[in-house]
């Protein structure tokens, strides 16, 4: 059964780059993906719920073949008016692959698609009104995916990298063609160090967050196909070789701007989201994060994957937890009693348009 209650849950972080003060977060709805995820169910799409991508109303997730509960392949589904809905079903996925990366623009979905090679579904985009894929391109696309809105209105597209590379590739994002490629697009890597890309971001202005081998970058934009980069949190390296490294770049919230992502370098299970999920300005500082559940609770143990979604019209922020099959989604800054059954009530008017 699809979990629609509102659950009050506060997360809490320090101080924002531009703002003093703690950034506060409630949660105002949990969604179980259980659905998704069982091979018995007709919305199965793999055995985890591996990437997010949020608008503010609808919902999208994309899955890897995990294992361990009946049934191979991995997809993207949509969670709308209270259902799940399959946009894509890979059958052939193999074991511990799938989807890297959700984004999502207006009505443009990209999806990031990793077999362990190129394949032919590597780097796609969706029309979200329809559900159908408008392009896809051969790639290896175990980096992640994401929306660049290019420099001074110059340079746009979606834009995805592969391990082995230190460049950001770029396609137009209605038609799929080459505008740079992984030969000759912008160089993003801050040093020669490893390059095992996991995800990806970009402010409005075009500077860009990632993760690389549990490290997180910052670039800051100088063109459309330059930029200067660096590192604004050096965890030596390590994990390169561990998945599901994500972030989000928090834009213009009431606390100003920062960076939510998840410290995994390890898949151990028993791992606290307390001690995984952090928060960093854009100057590297770390900044204090907080969990604290309104009843009394806290957040289940995992294995340290999460996947994050921001969505700066309505101040909110989705986190996939991969290990608990949940989505929560929070809104910024945590509102009180008042407020949060008026935001209860604003999202369920929104999913029934």
């Amino acid at each position: 059964m699809i979990k629609q209650t509102m659950i009050g849950v506060a997360l809490a972080a320090g101080m924002a780059a531009t703002a003093s003060g703690q950034i506060a977060m409630q949660e105002i709805q949990r969604i179980d993906l259980t659905p998704l995820l069982d091979v018995n169910s007709q919305t199965f799409i793999g055995n985890k719920a591996s990437a997010v991508a949020w608008n503010g109303s609808d919902l999208y997730i994309g899955s890897f073949n995990a294992g361990g509960g009946g049934g191979n392949g991995s997809g993207i589904a949509s969670f709308s008016g209270g259902a799940f809905s399959v946009m894509q079903f890979i059958s052939d996925t193999p074991f511990d692959r799938g989807f890297s990366g959700l984004a999502i623009k207006g009505n443009r979905l990209a999806a990031a698609y990793d077999s362990g090679a190129s394949h032919p579904q590597g780097i796609q985009v969706f029309d979200t009104s329809t559900g159908s894929p408008l392009w896809a391109k051969a790639a290896r696309g175990g980096s992640g995916v994401a929306f660049d809105p290019g420099f001074n209105g110059d340079g746009a597209g979606v834009a995805w990298t592969t391990f082995g590379s230190g460049r950001r590739a770029l396609q137009d994002t209605e038609t799929g063609a080459d505008i740079y490629t992984t030969a000759n697009g912008m160089i993003i890597t801050p040093d020669f160090g490893s390059s095992f890309w996991r995800a990806m971001d970009f402010a409005s202005n075009g500077d860009m967050v990632a993760r690389r081998a549990n490290d997180l970058t910052f670039l800051s934009r100088t063109g459309e196909n330059s930029g200067s980069a660096s590192i604004l949190v050096d965890n030596g390296a390590n994990a390169p070789f561990v998945n599901g490294q994500n972030l989000a770049y928090v834009e213009n919230s009431p606390f100003g701007d920062f960076v939510i992502w998840n410290d995994r370098a390890t898949t151990n299970t028993g791992q606290s989201a307390e001690n995984v999920l952090r928060a960093t300005a854009l100057d590297g500082s770390s900044l204090a994060l907080s969990l604290s559940l309104l009843g009394g609770d806290s957040l289940a143990l995992g294995n340290g994957y999460y996947d994050f979604s921001w969505d700066q019209a309505t101040n909110t922020l989705a986190v996939l937890d991969y290990f608990n099959n949940n989505v929560h989604i929070f809104l910024v800054p945590a509102p009180g009693a008042a407020g949060l059954l008026g935001m209860a009530g604003l999202l369920a008017a929104r999913r029934r348009r």
